[in-house]
């Protein structure tokens, strides 16, 4: 985080846990995130951030 702060100048840098949401839970909870906007058909992008020429829905959901 250090290194991040260091890389990010003026930027706040916290840990997740400060918003409580324990470090350890971080890629799970972001897993789970993910998931629900595909079952919700909600795009789970920013394109600005990706590239995407706009909202998409990422991943798929494949029934038995």
């Amino acid at each position: 985080m250090r290194r991040i702060a260091a890389l990010m100048e003026g930027v706040p840098v916290e840990s997740s846990a400060t918003h409580g949401l324990d470090p350890s839970l971080v890629e799970a909870a972001a897993f789970a995130w993910l998931a629900e906007r595909t079952l919700n058909n909600a795009p789970g992008n920013l394109a600005e951030v990706t590239g995407a020429r706009g909202p998409r829905v990422l991943g798929a959901i494949y029934p038995k």
